[in-house]
């Protein structure tokens, strides 16, 4: 499955259907839910709707921070006049949770120019796509600076920690923290629209990388968790979805050490075995990551 098609699916049947056009409109944009920004503390924002994932807007001294830049370059645009409501100050960096198109291709919406941050692996999968069927040209928005574990950073007076725990998500996951403000802007790593985790194998995501990012999220002093998508969420919350998490990790683990089968492990879980009919679309569920992990299959 592509790049495309997999970052797609996570936002939803309406949004393929809506950008199997060559080009996205502002019209076609319209059908999705409006922009809207939400203030948190300290001078920072979160803003949803329009394409794409959620976007951070972190206000410093004399210019402005966004995280992630949405889907497509109109949805970038709309993150730049909500940005225009809230401060006359420039923006002048862009920090990237990972490379999935619904959080990078919104970029050229944004002016040229910018500080690009991401983490490493990140930067190369925007060099290197696996699609790109909008045909956005993101070459002057490559990563300009990348961050390997774990790098603090002072940006515009406001400080930054900026980690990678392991592959999750994908290989190239940043969590992005604000220690004065005690709020994390964790990209998909966090995002609850499955009863588990999205692990993008194509990405070298990782089921237990992901349960060691979710450990080191879970233990960092913050009140406020924004995901890539849906509202905030509380450490409670997380809490939780690390300890069902891995208690349904480790039984696909019991259960591939007894020779169970993927259809034998999914019948015991209640899962569908089949592919939805009709060739819809889907992404592998948690227990066919793991148990592809598990088996080297």
């Amino acid at each position: 499955m592509s790049r495309y098609q997999m970052a797609f699916l996570g936002v939803g049947l309406a949004v393929v259907a809506a950008l199997s056009a060559p080009a996205p409109s502002l019209r076609a944009q319209a059908q999705f839910a409006p922009i809207q920004t939400h203030a948190l503390n300290g001078g920072v924002y979160w803003i949803e709707g329009g394409v794409g994932s959620n976007a951070g807007v972190v206000i410093g001294k004399d210019g402005v921070i966004v995280i992630d830049a949405k889907q497509t370059p109109e949805s970038g645009k709309a993150v730049m006049a909500e940005v225009a409501k809230l401060t006359p100050k420039p923006v002048t960096h862009v920090i990237i949770t990972h490379s999935n198109l619904d959080h990078v291709d919104g970029l050229p919406g944004f002016p040229k120019g910018l500080t690009i941050i991401a983490q490493e692996n990140c930067k190369q999968q925007m060099e290197h796509p696996r699609n790109n069927p909008q045909n956005i040209d993101l070459s002057g928005y490559i990563p300009s600076k990348t961050v390997a574990k774990k790098e603090s950073m002072t940006i515009d007076g406001v400080r930054f920690v900026l980690l990678h725990f392991a592959p999750a998500h994908t290989s190239g996951d940043l969590i992005i923290y604000l220690p004065d403000q005690k709020i994390a802007f964790t990209g998909d790593i966090t995002v609850m629209r499955r009863p588990y985790p999205l692990i993008h194998l194509e990405d070298e995501g990782s089921s237990a990388g992901w349960i060691e990012s979710m450990k080191g999220i879970v233990a960092l002093n913050a009140d406020t968790f924004v995901p890539g998508h849906d509202g905030t969420q509380t450490k409670a919350e997380l809490q939780q979805r690390l300890a069902n998490t891995a208690a349904r990790r480790e039984k696909i683990k019991e259960l591939v050490a007894q020779g169970k089968s993927l259809p034998e492990i999914k019948k015991e879980f209640g899962e569908a075995v089949a592919p939805p009919a009709g060739g819809g679309p889907g992404f592998p569920t948690f227990t066919d990551v793991v148990y592809k992990e598990l088996s080297k299959t």
